[in-house]
């Protein structure tokens, strides 16, 4: 009687007994970024760039405006705690995956995906890629977090204290290493456990060099966003920019150009069980006209100078960052109904027209251009931008305006620049590039209080950003749950 049988629910230990009980725990993790609040709305993940100087909620006048966008979070909010609480989901699941399929034994059939790579070190390399992706957002968010790394297997092993950010970091470095090392470089497509859209060598590679960038690591950097871009799997920049998005090229997903995105399906339960469900990015993002959007939830909309609802003396809006003729601004925004009457900027990277809170395009993560901004970052905080450098910028810029990848434009750049000069560009070329796909932010902590407190408290007037503020505040709940955790400095 205290040890029952639990009859209705399918045990871990019977989940890892074949094949497809173990591909459904990998699915599983997959499932965890779109089932949860972290990408399917903008109250998780997304909700973290209201704090940059490219992204803003509603006025202060209509209701619901975002206490991110003005450094007014409270410890007992539910954007913060959304994020813990999933990504600590994600790596429960990655956990378990990668203590208990190591000692499966597949049948002869289902030991080798398409690729001829063993399912196990497949299995293994999605979970360490999705351990160390959670806890690469988390230490970016939080700073120290608490850091486990097996099954919780008792009670008394539940509570845990922070690591030490170094610590954290390490790990991720491990795990992105070893996820690359098993990882398949394509999938065919074909079959269970070889859908295109899973994780890739790739994949990993990509992030390890963002990784390394952020903490500084610029030969580590380099060397690995070169790794990625020098690919035998067919990687590269799609020729226009528009085809990176499924929102805004009739739905192609997983394109050339793709090293990672959040798959989701418009239609529920998807073939591809990794795409369980869509997300509401249409409704919460779009113009209030097409019957689906409703006043006041257009709230992820680009910083614009001239808006209405800016603070006195606002400047440095993202739009007014894109020169004329730059394609870039029409795939990124539209000009719609805000609500209330008033016409602004929106964001159009997501919108799907009619489709409300079922959108099925998936979120782009990672792409190629990524890989090309990285390496060029790195080499130039080495010392000084070489040529492969300058190309990788020229061949973005050259896109933007519909130009050849590989002809020398009028929107070239001068090949000869000073370090100081070149990082400038760079930064605004990763902010026009990766508009709205949950880069600002970082970026912003990565370039440091100085450039950051200049960027949003003199130019975009958020009188209450501080140094403190480079870090979110612990859920509440969490502190009480666990006496072992102490809270940010400044909540």
């Amino acid at each position: 009687m205290l040890d029952p049988t639990p009859f209705g629910a399918q045990t871990i230990d019977a989940t890892f007994n074949d094949f497809n009980g173990t591909i459904g725990a990998v699915n599983g993790i997959y499932a965890q970024f779109t089932n949860s609040n972290l990408y399917r709305g903008t109250s998780g993940l997304l909700a973290i760039d209201q704090a940059s100087d490219d992204v803003m909620d509603n006025a202060i006048s209509q209701s619901g405006y975002s206490p991110v966008d003005y450094f007014e979070l409270a410890a007992n909010n539910g954007i913060t705690y959304n994020i813990m609480d999933d990504f600590y989901r994600a790596i429960l699941r990655s956990n378990i995956v990668i203590g208990r399929v190591p000692a499966i034994n597949f049948p002869l059939a289902f030991q080798k995906n398409g690729t001829g790579l063993l399912f196990k070190d497949q299995f293994t390399g999605e979970a360490l890629f999705f351990r160390a992706f959670s806890y690469y957002n988390l230490v970016r968010i939080f700073g120290d977090v608490p850091l486990r790394i097996n099954e919780i297997s008792a009670a008394t092993q539940v509570n845990i204290p922070r690591s030490p950010a170094a610590e954290v970091y390490k790990q991720i470095e491990q795990d992105l290493i070893e996820a690359a090392q098993k990882l398949p470089l394509t999938y065919t497509g074909s079959g269970s456990g070889n859908e295109r859209g899973r994780v890739s060598k790739m994949s990993a590679l990509v992030v390890l060099s963002e990784v390394y960038l952020t903490q500084k690591k610029y030969a580590e950097a380099k060397t690995t966003a070169l790794q990625v871009i020098q690919n035998a799997g067919g990687y590269r920049l799609n020729n226009t920019y528009i085809s990176n998005f499924p929102a805004r090229n009739g739905g192609t997903e997983n394109t050339q150009e793709s090293l990672f995105e959040i798959q989701f399906s418009a239609v529920g339960i998807a073939a591809n069980a990794t795409a369980p469900q869509g997300h509401g990015l249409s409704y919460l993002m779009g113009p209030t006209t097409d019957g689906v959007g409703i006043p006041f939830l257009a709230n992820y909309r680009p910083t614009d100078n001239n808006a209405p609802d800016n603070e006195a003396g606002f400047t440095g809006g993202l739009v007014q960052e894109f020169l004329v003729g730059d394609l870039r601004i029409a795939t990124n925004f539209l000009q719609g109904l805000r609500g209330n009457g008033v016409i602004g900027w929106l964001t159009n990277k997501y919108y799907e027209v009619g489709r409300g809170s079922s959108c099925g395009g998936n979120f782009v993560a990672y792409r190629v251009a990524d890989a090309y901004l990285i390496y060029a970052e790195a080499t130039n905080e080495l010392g000084a931008p070489d040529v492969q450098s300058i190309d990788y910028v020229n061949q973005l810029r050259r896109r933007a305006f519909g130009l050849p990848l590989t002809t020398v434009s009028v929107q070239d750049i001068d090949p000869v620049q000073t370090q100081a000069a070149f990082r400038n560009i760079l930064r605004s070329e990763r902010r026009k590039e990766l508009a709205m796909e949950n880069k600002r932010w970082f970026d912003l902590v990565r370039y440091g209080f100085n450039y950051a407190n200049d960027i949003l408290k003199v130019n975009q007037k958020r009188v209450n950003f501080n140094q403190t503020k480079l870090l979110f505040p612990f859920p509440e709940v969490e502190l009480v749950n666990n006496p072992l955790l102490t809270q940010n400095p400044g909540y």
